[in-house]
């Protein structure tokens, strides 16, 4: 399992190619590459540029493993939404121009749906929207990744998640499972992950802790998630993905000149998790 992280807190310091030489530093082996900044989901770079930055982070070690679409994908407003969808495409071509095999596009959450009538109205919302995709991915050579948001969002249980994923029922797609995410609704992560079963083996993760009540997009161990049980159910569903952090919170409060060696604890942190799933994956 490769250890790979998001850019927050750091490429907008150190740049990304500086970013990229830090992972390779630190022992982290990729990037969740972040095209929900404007720069990336607009055509302000062509597809050189994305290339030139994929080649650079794989001639040093480190992999292209992902990346963020624009969020939110819907507003309230119909002439901002259609904006925002064509940024989303955007942001899914210059991806693909990366490197990345995979974009995480969030559903749709212009509606709360845990107000009453809301819930249905918005899954269909989401259906068509995830369909109007399927082209764009096709074309690009990209899969769509769809993630447990929170309380107001559609997926925001495992069982929704299940029932869109299996409804839209094509090969583009895929589920990233936001393992925070899930602790905020008091789903249990261990649950979640054995719920989704084949959903997820070839999908992704974004990997941050908290204490239950707030998203803080920590460090796994600085919250009460229990990681050991995280760890075992990913091995037993056969999850053949990577171990993604979306843990920039850790270090958000760190002055710029630590946040380096913070990042050398996250990795080691990282990689002693991906060792208790490696157990895991032998033992099973």
């Amino acid at each position: 399992m490769l250890l790979s992280s998001n850019m927050i807190r750091l490429h907008d310091v150190f740049g990304v190619k500086g970013t990229f030489d830090l992972f390779a530093k630190v022992g982290i082996e990729g990037v969740d590459f972040n095209n929900d900044v404007p720069e990336y989901y607009t055509a302000e770079h062509d597809k050189a540029f994305y290339e030139e930055l994929g080649n650079y982070a794989r001639s040093h070690g480190v992999s292209i493993c992902q990346a963020h679409a624009a969020y939110p994908p819907s507003f309230l407003e119909e002439e901002k939404t259609a904006k925002r969808f064509l940024e989303i495409v955007q942001g899914m071509q210059n991806a693909a121009h990366l490197g990345a095999p995979m974009i995480v596009v969030h559903p749709c959450t212009h509606l709360d749906c845990t107000v009453e009538g809301n819930f249905e109205p918005m899954y269909r919302y989401n259906l068509d929207f995830y369909r109007r995709l399927i082209p764009y991915a096709e074309k690009f050579g990209i899969k769509i990744a769809i993630e447990n948001l929170r309380r107001a969002a559609v997926t925001n249980k495992p069982e929704a998640l299940c029932r869109l994923f299996d409804e839209l029922n094509h090969p583009v797609f895929t589920i990233c499972l936001d393992v925070g995410h899930c602790h905020l609704h008091g789903v249990d992560p261990a649950d979640a992950i054995r719920m989704l079963g084949h959903r997820l083996v070839n999908g992704c993760l974004h990997i941050h802790d908290n204490m239950g009540f707030s998203d803080e997009h920590t460090l796994p161990y600085y919250g009460n998630i229990e990681w050991e049980s995280v760890m075992k159910a990913l091995a037993d569903i056969g999850y053949e993905g990577n171990f993604n952090y979306e843990a920039s919170g850790f270090i958000k409060d760190i002055p710029v000149e630590l946040r380096p060696e913070g990042l050398a604890f996250m990795a080691r942190v990282g990689h002693y998790l991906v060792s208790r799933f490696e157990y895991y994956k032998k033992n099973r």
